[in-house]
């Protein structure tokens, strides 16, 4: 799965850096559409973390989901942008 993406690396790509929550929600987001397109749920891969040391197993796509994936962090950035928390970023 050599060039498969993830929605992390979307998210970077875009220069946005997601909390967990965030990461969590627009991934399952995505997985969902996955499945509900090809019947099956996404490949899962080894890849680094985010933040420390070692790898995580992350869902990955094929590069013609990028579009897709770039849709789902744009319309949670969008979200969050009009619902401010009220006691700050808690991701």
């Amino acid at each position: 799965m050599d060039g498969w993406i993830t929605v992390q690396q979307v998210a970077q790509a875009m220069d946005v850096t997601l909390g967990k929550r965030s990461a969590w929600s627009i991934g399952s987001t995505v997985a969902t559409e996955y499945q509900r397109i090809t019947g099956s749920q996404p490949p899962k891969a080894l890849r680094p973390k985010t933040c420390g040391w070692g790898t995580h197993c992350h869902a990955v796509y094929p590069p013609s989901w990028e579009a897709t994936i770039r849709k789902a962090i744009q319309s949670r950035v969008a979200e969050q942008s009009k619902q401010p928390s009220l006691f700050g970023d808690t991701e």
